[in-house]
């Protein structure tokens, strides 16, 4: 199957039939869902099978969606990353979860800016948005690194809680900003 990218250890690809069980791995598991959609595991792997397959949906429509992050050296499905369209702001938003098997590698650290930089290169956006339950500090901590920015805390639509929402600009829109407004 092509990647979208690559990095050292990382690749990004489309969904496969063949990675439900390993997405089940990682939607079934509370401690990973605990800051994920309403913070409980998912049941049953057809669940994750169907969202597979709607996020597959999304990137032949769109050209984006939530991909697959792969290890190259075991070819096995270890996470999600990616963006999302917000259908109540139009903003888009960005994306990442791995298995705890998995966590404490450095891999959010290694494919999150690389995505980034993909969504703000190949399909121009102007900003992305992030949100995040406050009380994840891991989460706060890689979308800082990788230069998103806070802008406060709201309540997203069909949530009852607050999420932090912080926003990362495309470099090359802000270069473009800064130069009309310096005419």
């Amino acid at each position: 199957m092509t990647h979208i990218l690559e990095t050292e250890r990382l690749a990004l690809r489309e969904w496969t039939p063949e990675d439900a069980d390993a997405l089940f791995v990682m939607l079934g598991d509370a401690e990973v869902m605990r800051y994920v959609d309403v913070g409980k595991p998912w049941e049953g792997v057809e669940r994750a099978r169907e969202w597979a397959e709607k996020l597959n949906v999304s990137y032949r429509t769109r050209g984006f969606s939530r991909w697959a992050v792969v290890e190259k050296e075991s070819g096995l499905a270890v996470g999600s990353c990616g963006f999302v369209p917000l259908p109540w702001s139009g903003e888009i938003d960005f994306g990442y979860m791995f298995r705890r098997d998995r966590w404490g590698r450095g891999y959010a650290s290694e494919i999150t800016p690389a995505v980034l930089r993909h969504g703000f290169e190949r399909y121009g956006f102007a900003e992305v948005v992030a949100s995040i339950a406050p009380e994840n500090a891991a989460s706060r901590r890689v979308l800082e690194k990788i230069g998103f920015v806070y802008r406060g805390n709201e309540v997203m639509q069909g949530e009852e809680e607050e999420s932090e929402i912080y926003v990362a600009v495309n470099p090359a829109a802000a270069a473009t900003q800064s130069a009309g407004a310096e005419k």
